[in-house]
């Protein structure tokens, strides 16, 4: 699992082009994950081993933070009204999370995770317990991306 906070930076493509989220909540933001793995391999008869990529592998589960009613909750509610509505302006999402790696040498890597073809898996969570739980001003967005690639 690769997590996310508000000092990475987000690049989501949609039905209207590349926006940046920049309405973030608290700690995490988004967190990206392997739901299948990359490989499989079967061991047989005398330790005799068989493997195989696995496409499903490179998908990837996202699930992002934003703050309830901002521009970037409106934009992602937008793209899910249109994805439910089966609305032929709607376009799968692309997703690029980019994080800044300091070294001990004073360098700095960029590490991209780039996602594409993302469909919604449900709507936005609602919060239900509003006593003191911080996270009531929050939307919540999963998506699922068919294909993924990770640069360096």
């Amino acid at each position: 699992m690769d997590a996310y906070t508000g000092q990475d930076t987000i690049v989501v493509e949609d039905y209207d082009g590349k926006f940046t989220l920049s309405d973030f909540a608290d700690g995490t933001v988004a967190e990206v994950t392997a739901p299948n793995e990359a490989s499989t391999t079967n061991t047989g008869y005398n330790g005799n081993s068989l493997g195989a990529h696995n496409e499903p592998g490179r998908q990837r589960q996202v699930t992002l933070r934003v703050v309830k009613g901002s521009d970037d909750d409106k934009r992602l509610n937008t793209s899910y009204t249109l994805w439910q509505n089966r609305d032929l302006r709607f376009k799968p999402l692309k997703m690029d999370f980019t994080k800044r790696v300091s070294h001990s040498d004073g360098s700095v890597t960029n590490e991209t995770q780039q996602c594409f073809f993302g469909l919604p898996v449900n709507p936005p969570v609602p919060m239900v317990d509003t006593t003191g739980n911080t996270d009531q001003v929050v939307s919540v967005y999963t998506f699922r991306f068919g294909n993924s690639k990770r640069t360096l």
